[in-house]
């Protein structure tokens, strides 16, 4: 049975006057059931249990979920540091897992160790008051004196002068006294110069064998010595060392790795002792500083385990990489040019990223999946991808990894990935929704009433009063076409209140109110505006007054995605005899989607069936949307359809102050269909443009009342009785409204459709 709706039945309510403020305050409604899956994936420690959320991205969004991962961390321990550092191969740098703040201590360490390392060795070499090494060099040194000494003599005797290098020993012929020169080797005579060159040949033999003497003598010395420069050692820093470990009494793997250090470096530099520190300094600093440490996460900061978002994961923000310095053309790289990713930073916290980004990047959500299946992250995996020479590049071994991951994306993308990569279902085995759509309650009126303060506060804008919140209330209702919901969504509430707030500051006002919330969230576009100038200027052809037969005032809303209003669309129909067909105009000028021509289907049963279903009628129908000349879809139309075919078919008019719109199936009932605040505004706001609004109105399904959300203005011409919102749950609501007088129904109709029939049947 149709009915009138009242206003009370229409109008929005969103009281919060008598709110009470003391009642339980859940600040992310839209988040409780996000907030326990994330709790579950955090609390098992176990590979493959990271989420995928399912959640539209913000920067409001990104920092609840933020927020909310950090509670949940509260209780965690400190997260560790993590070094990569050097054993004995150079090439292939080895991770440290360190306590938090450790890894700068242990960088701080290593080089103490060397400076103080330098300085023992410095002072060994040059002023070392051992007694006993300073007897052994004083005995190398007077057997090297006693032995080059006798080779001098034997040059001398022999008319030789003899100059050391660093190949040995050059002789050199002297004459009267002085070094012979070039000149007067040539003027020599050929026995002269033979006699020189067989003493030399001599004398170098001589050398050959005093030093070989000399090496042995000075290898047995130098092993008593490097035996004394290991005690030395022992003696000097055994102290400095178990201070330095004493540092790090629950690391035992820097206390092993500081063992390792300084055992390295005391062998090298005794093997490397030749009593000379010049020719040796050179080597000794690259011994000693060979170890280097690089801290590449340093989480000293941090109280409770990091959440990070990735805004751009690609390969190398993602797992890191290494840097290469150019030497004059030669690329050469070490320990400390190794850089970790976001997801070595995240370890034993969380990351967050977005989907989109991220399998933008294929390279980078392939070495993703690899890492949270291996629980290994492999820095140098990014060389591998991006060297276009080749480079003697390090081989870091990979670092093991406890990280969380969180993906932000939506439905669609995550069916395919379930669907398709065998790997994405092992790995995000937790998925997690948001429900932005929340019911109106008390609990949900503080969460808004406080979010909306605390936005305010935090930006600086000005407070809202409460017609301002109820307002933003209804334009957030309206989103989801239901009063008793709300679409909690804080970005968009955060743009309405920047524009409002935007706007009282130009008026140099105080306070929000809900005229400034109307004047920005309801906008026309200039499409909405053209559309209704082409109504008052006969462009688009419509009647909101009187009666036709065969021609209804339909409804449709244009949804481009980033701004939707409703147009009223005249639907026509013409009878003509035939076999009962209804042809569609749309449909067969490949103007009609797929659900409204499964809606035209459903009509020709409907129309079948009028009759009792036994016969055929005689009458086709040929249905047509007057001046739509885009792609049509949607069932909507179907029950406007019906009243403009029964009307044509009985010739009884219908009214034209009344729009309609409602889904209808085989059996004549009505369903509900979408859109309907859309549609009921633009039927108003095309009779305010073509006429008055006084005596219009709309018929609707029953099942859509509960969905109405509507402007304050059409509100208040409903309070003033000027327009007025029908129900429906059957065609036979839709004739007693629409229709002939107000005791026209369905059996009335059919009589006189009945009628008409035999006039059809009649004609050859």
């Amino acid at each position: 049975m149709s009915k009138e709706l009242t206003p009370k039945d229409i109008i929005y309510e969103f009281d919060i006057e008598n709110m009470d403020a003391r009642e339980t305050l859940d600040p992310m409604p839209q988040y409780l059931d996000v907030i326990k899956n994330i709790k579950t994936a955090m609390s098992i420690d176990k590979e493959g249990f990271n989420v995928y959320l399912i959640d539209d991205f913000s920067k409001e969004s990104l920092k609840d979920i933020t927020e909310c991962v950090d509670k949940i961390f509260q209780n965690n321990s400190k997260p560790k540091d993590i070094c990569y550092v050097l054993y004995e191969d150079e090439k292939s740098p080895k991770p440290i897992i360190v306590s938090n703040g450790g890894g700068n201590r242990l960088k701080d360490i290593i080089e103490g160790l060397q400076d103080e390392y330098l300085e023992c060795t410095f002072q060994f070499y040059n002023n070392s008051s051992n007694k006993e090494k300073e007897g052994i060099q004083e005995g190398i040194q007077k057997k090297r004196n006693e032995l080059i000494g006798g080779l001098i003599d034997i040059a001398k005797d022999r008319g030789f002068d003899i100059k050391s290098t660093n190949s040995g020993f050059t002789f050199i012929p002297l004459s009267k006294g002085k070094e012979m020169s070039e000149n007067e080797y040539d003027t020599l005579d050929k026995e002269r110069k033979e006699e020189i060159l067989a003493t030399a040949k001599m004398l170098k033999e001589k050398a050959k064998d005093t030093l070989e003497k000399l090496k042995e003598f000075e290898v047995i010395d130098l092993e008593k010595i490097k035996q004394i420069m290991g005690i030395y050692y022992k003696n000097e820093m055994s102290q400095i060392k178990d201070d330095f470990k004493d540092m790090f009494i629950e690391d035992e793997v820097v206390v092993e790795y500081i063992d390792i250090v300084c055992s390295s470096i005391e062998t090298r530099l005794i093997d490397n002792y030749s009593m000379n520190y010049d020719d040796d300094e050179e080597q000794i600093n690259e011994i000693i500083y060979k170890y280097i440490v690089n801290v590449i996460v340093d989480n000293s900061n941090n109280k409770v385990p990091p959440v990070i978002f990735e805004q751009d994961p690609n390969l190398t923000n993602l797992i890191g990489n290494i840097e290469y310095e150019n030497h004059k053309g030669v690329y050469s790289t070490n320990v400390g040019f190794i850089r970790s990713g976001s997801l070595i930073k995240a370890n034993e916290g969380c990351l967050i990223i977005r989907i989109n980004s991220l399998i933008s990047n294929p390279l980078a959500y392939n070495q993703l999946k690899k890492s949270l299946l291996t629980e290994k992250v492999d820095v140098g995996a990014n060389s591998n991808h991006y060297e276009t020479i080749s480079l003697n590049t390090l081989k870091p071994e990979p670092i093991s990894i406890k990280t969380k991951i969180i993906l932000i994306g939506d439905y669609e993308t995550y069916d395919l990935l379930y669907n398709y990569d065998e790997d994405f279902k092992k790995i995000f085995t937790i998925k997690a929704e948001c429900n932005p759509v929340q019911n109106i309650d008390n609990n949900l009126k503080n969460s808004l009433v406080c979010g909306i303060n605390k936005i305010c506060l935090e930006n600086n804008f000005k407070s809202l009063t409460n017609g301002a919140i109820r307002e933003v209330a209804r334009i957030m209702s309206k989103r989801v076409e239901s009063k008793k919901k709300v679409y909690y969504d804080k970005h968009e509430i955060k743009k309405l209140l920047i524009l409002a707030s935007n706007k009282v500051e130009s008026e140099n006002r105080a306070e929000i109110n809900e005229n400034d919330i109307i004047a920005v969230g309801y906008t026309k576009d200039i499409m909405e505006k053209e559309i209704l100038n082409h109504y008052t200027e006969k462009k688009m052809l419509i009647d909101v007054t009187n009666s036709k037969i065969g021609q209804v005032n339909g409804l449709s809303v244009i949804d481009t995605g980033y701004f939707t209003f409703g147009k009223p669309i005249k639907i026509t129909c013409c009878c003509y005899k035939g076999v009962g067909n209804v042809i569609d105009v749309q449909q067969e000028s490949n103007l009609s989607g797929s659900i409204h021509s499964k809606s035209i289907n459903i009509l020709k049963g409907y129309m079948s069936n009028i009759n009792g279903g036994f016969s055929r009628l005689p009458v086709d129908f040929h249905v047509s949307f007057e001046q739509i000349y885009g792609k049509i879809d949607g069932d909507s139309a179907s029950v406007a359809e019906i009243i403009s075919m029964l009307s044509a078919l009985s010739k009884v008019p219908v009214k034209q102050n009344i729009a309609i719109t409602g889904s209808v199936n085989q059996f004549g009932e009505v369903q509900p269909i979408g859109g309907v605040n859309h549609k009921i505004e633009g039927f108003f706001a095309a009779c305010k443009a073509l006429d008055t609004i006084k005596g219009k109105g709309v018929l609707i399904p029953l099942s859509n009342a509960e969905d109405l959300v509507l402007n304050g203005e059409v509100e208040q011409e409903i309070k003033n009785e000027n327009f007025h919102i029908y129900t429906m749950t059957s065609i036979d609501d839709a004739i007693q409204v629409l229709m002939g007088d107000s005791d026209q129904n369905f059996e009335s109709l059919m009589l006189i459709i009945s009628k008409e029939l035999k006039k059809y049947s009649s004609r050859k």
